[in-house]
């Protein structure tokens, strides 16, 4: 019955957004009852932050994937690795991620997944270790908290804000471009 409510909820969101919705829509479209509803989440706020726990875990598995992949590739090949990986899985969760900056009041220019970065830390630091031997490890700290931070907002606004006129692989390949730099300094 949780996942149901869950489900609904995104549905809801996919079709109208945060602004409309409403514990009384996410039971209908469950097809249950409000009371059925309260038994599993005290209001909207906590479904939704029920869906954002769900979005970060996926996200970060997703990500903890790729990372383990691009250790055995170049540089530029495993940042791309790394950033279609956060476009598509920020693409995929887009509703939740929508609702999460709608309720954040920087919006989609806030870190909106602050334990994404905070889970990756530690694998975050792999490719720049290898690549970069000779950074001490102020350095490395220093290229991992800055290319991790203009690596997720340059994906997310990619994933969510998108110009139609702008092509999606010429968004990877500069926002590549620009986290490959800030390894190699």
């Amino acid at each position: 019955m949780r996942r149901d409510l869950l489900d609904a909820t995104v549905q809801l969101l996919e079709r109208g957004g945060a602004a409309r919705l409403t514990t009384t829509a996410i039971a209908s479209r469950a097809h249950v009852s409000t009371g059925t509803f309260y038994r599993y989440f005290s209001d909207k706020a906590d479904v939704l932050a029920a869906l954002r726990e769900e979005t970060v875990r996926a996200i970060s598995v997703d990500l903890m994937a790729a990372v383990g992949r691009a250790i055995d590739l170049g540089l530029e090949d495993g940042v791309r690795l790394i950033v279609e990986t956060l476009v598509s899985a920020f693409e995929r969760h887009r509703p939740v991620i929508l609702a999460i900056a709608d309720a954040t009041p920087a919006g989609t220019t806030a870190n909106l997944l602050p334990s994404i970065e905070a889970d990756l830390y530690p694998l975050a630091t792999v490719l720049p270790r290898r690549h970069r031997p000779d950074a001490s490890p102020d350095e490395l700290d220093a290229i991992v908290f800055l290319a991790m931070g203009v690596l997720v907002s340059s994906c997310l606004r990619i994933a969510l804000q998108r110009p139609p006129s702008v092509s999606r692989p010429a968004l990877l390949d500069l926002a590549t471009t620009m986290a490959v730099s800030a390894v190699r300094g």
